[in-house]
């Protein structure tokens, strides 16, 4: 669960996903597209059920990191892909 930000380089790439406590996703595009939709994990491979498709991933993972002065960040990665939220600092 939790909000992630991506960098919306092209209209492939997300500005950011978000993961909501009922297990659905949201997927934000830089043209201002949102599609929604469960998402289902099944080990370390993910499936979204989104708006007009599958989206399958065949490995994501969280990685926590200290950026120091009391900042701390997760990273969550989708087949390569990263996406960053704040926990801490600022």
């Amino acid at each position: 669960m939790g909000e992630w930000d991506g960098d919306g380089v092209d209209s492939a790439r997300l500005n950011k996903i978000v993961f909501t406590a009922n297990g659905t996703v949201e997927l934000h595009y830089n043209n201002r597209q949102i599609l929604k939709g469960p998402a289902v994990v099944d080990g370390s491979s993910m499936t979204l059920y989104v708006t007009g498709g599958t989206i399958s991933y065949t490995h994501w993972s969280i990685e926590k990191f200290d950026a120091g002065y009391g900042y701390t960040f997760e990273n969550l990665k989708l087949d390569g892909v990263s996406y960053v939220r704040q926990l801490s600092g600022g």
